[in-house]
């Protein structure tokens, strides 16, 4: 479950301070597939940052009941200064989990040859992306967060990266932001709505997109 009471969080966009979230509260039940319907891209990360704890709120409290995962895709957690494996013995101390397995988890899924000795950060861009990713669904978490797409994977990787993602989200919650109600239908089954710095939550998906639309209609009709 994710419990939101009043939050903010705010960004600064061409100079001038937007908050996405305004004293907003919201109640996320937990195992749903959510679909987060905002007009803004960018508000949209900003939320998803907000909700999966990588970004803290401005004010208010969101209370995260089980396992958060960073967003999907998402490398920042790395430390580049440290090899795959000194990586993977910290999520290790951090989740109770072996090192090893989470290694050895990562270098299968991503399909990148382990390099003994050598920081992350002198990997090559697309293998880093991949190594996190590995690292990612070396983890059972309670709860995903996704940012208008999932992560792409080398052809060769799509399947074994697919199959992963599919068993770990088929246990735990996940809120995917879009712009487009089309990217989740057929997956989310419920969804939360974005108006006006409020989030909104619908037990059906059909009930958001009806929402959302009205949102958008309602934006496009405001003058300029």
């Amino acid at each position: 479950m994710l419990l939101l009471k009043d939050v903010w969080k705010g960004h600064v966009v061409r100079g001038k301070q937007r908050w996405p979230l305004k004293e907003a509260s919201a109640i996320v039940p937990a195992r749903r597939r959510v679909a987060l319907f905002g007009p803004d891209a960018a508000a949209n990360d900003l939320i998803i940052q907000t909700l999966s704890g990588a970004e803290p709120a401005d004010k208010g409290s969101i209370r995260r009941v089980g396992l958060p995962c960073w967003p999907l895709g998402s490398a920042a957690f790395l430390d580049g200064k440290s090899t795959l494996r000194e990586n993977a013995a910290f999520l290790g101390r951090v989740y109770g989990l072996d090192a090893a397995d989470i290694a050895t988890i990562a270098v299968d899924l991503s399909g990148v040859k382990l390099r003994r000795g050598v920081n992350i950060r002198r990997y090559p861009l697309t293998d880093r992306r991949m190594l996190a990713l590995g690292l990612t669904l070396a983890i059972q978490f309670d709860w995903y967060f996704i940012n208008q797409a999932l992560p792409r994977a080398p052809l060769d990787r799509m399947a074994a990266i697919d199959g992963a993602l599919a068993d770990r989200i088929s246990r735990a919650g996940v809120v995917w932001a879009t712009t487009d109600p089309t990217t989740v239908a057929g997956y989310c089954d419920c969804g939360l709505v974005l108006d006006q710095g409020q989030l909104a939550f619908y037990d059906t998906l059909d009930g958001a997109v009806e929402a959302y639309s009205a949102v958008v209609e309602a934006g496009t009709r405001k003058p300029t």
